[in-house]
């Protein structure tokens, strides 16, 4: 992977294209065309078509020294990596949707038991039936409904986890709490889109993700990738109702390239 990146940023440098490393855009200006995108140290420019593929963060819990556990115990992904650093000992795990139960039942395999934090009553709303089904039956795995984390400690490393639970049909305060010995908390409640920097410039969704597929080009034909403005596109995580996944994302950013060419010369299409 790492190797064909390389090749396709020599090729596209060979064909004029300049590569502004390590700089993030703050802006995206759409009130007029040509668009106007300024960097974040004060340098803009102006672009006729837009492509944006800034993609998606973790989204975080709101928790006391939260940052300071971040690769010193907190996780986002279960990988054989992290399920080693685990080893026949307690775990956590946030979130309820599908993600968070293939790392519990991932997880189980050869920690000491996980535990399942979630807000909700229970998995069925949010996790394939046949997740929730092996979660269920396994004893190595306990689900918390109404909980949420309060609070980290450690010293270098996490090493305690506390959470609140509330009782159900009661308010957040109407309930107890309790501390556990865990020094791996897996946090998986979904992700929030890089689109601070649009300024309003295009249709979000509820989430934040950038709307597309409903504007027409400039020959009146729809592109899944164009967003609310003319000639700016959005691929990948940070497109509503993507499939979150490397190889999607991969495919639309090879796939917009046509829909720009459309775009910029209609007549040649």
């Amino acid at each position: 992977g790492l190797a064909l990146a390389g090749r396709a940023q020599v090729q596209a440098q060979k064909f004029g294209a300049r590569l502004a490393i390590s700089r993030a855009a703050a802006k995206l200006d759409c009130a007029e065309q040509p668009y106007r995108i300024s960097l974040e140290e004060g340098a803009s420019f102006g672009a006729r078509a837009v492509v944006v593929a800034t993609g998606a963060r973790y989204r975080k819990l709101d928790v006391p020294d939260y940052a300071t556990f971040e690769g010193a115990g907190i996780h986002y992904a279960a990988t054989a990596m992290e399920a080693r650093l685990c080893d026949g000992e307690e775990v956590a795990v946030v979130g309820g949707g599908n993600s968070a139960g293939q790392a519990a039942v991932f997880l189980a395999r050869n920690s000491g038991h996980v535990h399942i934090l979630i807000r909700g009553a229970g998995l069925a709303a949010t996790m394939s039936d046949y997740l929730v089904q092996r979660i269920t039956t396994s004893p190595k795995i306990t689900v918390h409904p109404f909980t949420e984390v309060t609070g980290l400690s450690g010293e270098k490393f996490l090493s305690k986890v506390t959470w609140f639970k509330r009782k159900a049909g009661t308010e957040r305060k109407d309930g107890e709490s309790e501390t556990r010995d865990i020094a791996n908390l897996f946090v998986m409640i979904g992700a929030e889109p890089n689109t601070e920097w649009l300024s309003g410039c295009l249709d979000l969704d509820a989430k934040g993700f950038i709307e597309t597929g409903h504007k027409p080009d400039a020959m009146g034909l729809l592109s899944p990738y164009a967003a609310s403005k003319p000639g700016v596109f959005a691929v990948g995580d940070v497109r509503a109702n993507s499939i979150k996944r490397v190889a999607a994302g991969v495919g639309e950013g090879s796939v917009v390239v046509y829909a720009i060419h459309r775009f910029l010369h209609p007549g040649e299409a």
